[in-house]
């Protein structure tokens, strides 16, 4: 058994044993992010339902971490304290009555309510599978981190590839129903974990440890420059299919770019945490540093992207790979910068913070195509994230250490 090794059948009985915890946690990634992703190649639906501008389409990402910060304060301990997998069968509980508020309502205010609920859910899946992972594969983590983020993007190729036909041929709301029974099934098959921890209660220690962390300069130096590498991905996933329709492509074609990006960030993450671990010694500042310079760059050259259908599954696949794919190195950095204990206290509180990247960050965008256009918002955004990439790598480089042990 590896060092770091630590959830078996003693510790959580409820623990699901036939699957290796990296399928399980790629699996439950996977299936959240189905759900918490779905505004995204459902917009074009959502905003002709509602009659909607840009601004407020952008504004249902900001509430999806709205409701994603909410539970980032608490989310530590209910992964630490009530343990991982009844974390996520909570999350999926609560990602099914979001599905459901959306699908029985018919007013917008509704489904930013809905939204902000799947978000709240959601919210809870990455801190749980990280500390999961790391008690399970630290110090061989780093690529499993990747293959298990991998679940972020194939969640939303999914979404993308099924929820379109669905709305096409049973309405809208016919989609938010494969919603409602994917979630619920899991939050009734996981078992609840029975540990000694489950009976404390949120006080002062909590309070004090999540203090602590808000105050750690490694996770702020890391959260800061995060921020903008949300902004980019949040507003790229919001707006791609826009973006696409304007150009004259069609819609059925347009969806198909979107699940080519997010192939690409598939590979990315895989690939990023590789580089990661094998070209820069496990250095993850100057990956993420890198992964920022070139998202930046893609960006301002994204307006370069026409009609060419050649040209836009190119520039779909290696935006998806850098402006998505960077995920895996964040969360591995962020696991590897907490003690041993404070894994899942840590990822929320990070949440937390990167969040605001996507609810200041998206409806910026969408005012700035409502402005202006869209060469005006993929300009901005990329010119941010190249500054930013310098700025991270001296910060990084000074406060950025490794300290779990």
């Amino acid at each position: 058994m590896k060092p770091g090794r630590g959830i078996d059948e003693r510790q959580a009985k409820g623990k699901p044993g036939k699957l290796p915890v990296v399928v399980q946690m790629l699996l439950f990634m996977t299936l959240g992010n189905f759900s918490n992703s779905s505004y995204s190649p459902l917009a074009p639906f959502i905003k002709n339902s509602f009659l909607l501008t840009s601004a407020e389409v952008g504004l249902i990402t900001s509430v999806i971490f709205m409701g994603a910060i909410t539970v980032s304060l608490f989310s530590g301990f209910l992964v630490d304290r009530l343990g991982p997998y009844t974390a996520i069968k909570i999350s999926f509980a609560i990602i099914a009555s979001g599905a459901v508020i959306i699908f029985l309502g018919h007013t917008y205010s509704v489904l930013i309510g809905g939204y902000y609920a799947i978000g709240f859910g959601y919210g809870i899946i990455t801190p749980a599978s990280n500390s999961l992972m790391m008690k399970e594969y630290y110090p061989d983590h780093a690529t499993r981190m990747g293959v298990k983020q991998s679940g972020v993007p194939l969640g939303a190729a999914f979404s993308a590839a099924i929820l379109p036909i669905i709305a096409l041929n049973f309405t809208l709301r016919g989609s938010y129903l494969i919603l409602i029974i994917m979630a619920l099934a899991i939050a009734i098959v996981l078992p609840w974990e029975r540990r000694k921890e489950s009976g404390q209660r949120i006080g002062k220690g909590y309070i004090k440890d999540l203090l602590s962390a808000g105050r750690s300069r490694p996770l702020l130096a890391v959260a800061v420059a995060v921020v903008f590498l949300s902004w980019g991905q949040q507003t790229l996933l919001t707006f791609f299919v826009l973006f696409e329709e304007s150009k004259g492509i069609p819609i059925i074609f347009a969806e198909a770019l979107l699940i080519v990006l997010l192939a690409g960030s598939v590979f990315g993450r895989m690939f990023w945490a590789y580089v990661s671990d094998r070209v820069f010694r496990k250095n993850r500042v100057h990956t993420l540093s890198l992964i920022m310079a070139i998202a930046g760059l893609v960006f301002v050259m994204f307006n370069l992207n026409g009609s060419n259908y050649a040209l836009a599954v190119a520039f779909s696949f290696i935006i998806g790979m850098n402006a998505v794919g960077w995920n895996s190195t964040y969360v591995t950095v962020i696991s590897e910068i907490a003690p041993r204990a404070k894994v899942g206290l840590f990822s929320g509180v990070s949440l937390m913070l990167t969040g605001m990247g996507t609810i200041i960050g998206t409806p910026v965008s969408g005012v700035i195509r409502d402005m202006f256009s869209f060469m005006e918002m993929w300009t901005v955004l990329g010119s941010a994230l190249m500054v930013m990439s310098m700025v991270f790598l001296f910060v990084g480089s000074k406060y950025v250490k490794s300290s779990y042990s």
